[in-house]
């Protein structure tokens, strides 16, 4: 997108399920969870299993089922703690999911949930070019910035993800600076997430880039 008159576009591998007014929605280690739709029409081809597509690698995985259809009117939404919210499509009701990068073994080969780093610190508005220190708890090997949600009709608009180059200072501080470029990343709300080498996210901070 750094030029808006020659946009890079490059087809890429399907995912598992043929999906109309399927939600797709961007998570914070740069994966999509792909959810809903049908495969023909709403009473008798729904899609409940959602996926996890990986853009990196071009490899889906299937998640286990959502329990009712989320079609026409569907809306999935990225919170700021790392699960998803999945509701409407004809029925009254809401259902949240848990990524897995929410998880991990214990000693026991038992599921738990998954220690995570934590932004201690952040200022609200962050300025292009500006170097933005941030104050954290735990191990940090990616930084990224995922646009707020806005999802209708089966429709996410306007979804934006980048990696964001960081420069570790000490054991508790890193340093962000956003490109000057626009059309890299737009003015607008944002959700800043740092995760760990396990792809573990932190929860997410709401920042507004001016």
């Amino acid at each position: 997108f750094s030029n808006s008159f020659k946009p890079q576009i490059q087809e890429l591998t399907s995912m598992n399920f043929a999906r109309s007014n399927g939600n797709a929605t961007i998570m914070p280690d740069g994966n999509i969870f792909i959810n809903g739709g049908t495969s023909y029409n709403d009473l008798e081809f729904s899609v409940f299993t959602p996926e996890i597509y990986n853009p990196y690698t071009q490899t889906t995985q299937e998640m286990s089922n959502a329990y009712f259809r989320r079609n026409y009117h569907g809306s999935s939404l990225l919170l700021p703690d790392g699960r998803i919210l999945t509701a409407g499509g004809d029925v009254w009701n809401a259902e949240i999911f848990y990524p897995p990068y929410l998880f991990t073994k214990n000693i026991d080969n038992q599921t738990v949930l998954a220690e995570r780093p934590k932004i201690v610190s952040l200022k609200s508005n962050i300025i292009r070019g500006e170097k933005i220190s941030i104050e954290v708890d735990g191990e940090v090997s990616k930084v990224s910035l995922i646009s707020t949600g806005s999802s209708t009709h089966a429709q996410g608009s306007e979804s934006k993800f980048r990696d964001i180059d960081f420069t570790s200072v000490s054991t508790s501080n890193i340093e962000i600076r956003l490109d000057t470029n626009p059309n890299n990343i737009q003015n607008g709300t944002y959700l800043l997430f740092v995760l760990n080498s396990s792809g573990t996210p932190s929860e997410g901070k709401i920042v507004f880039v001016n």
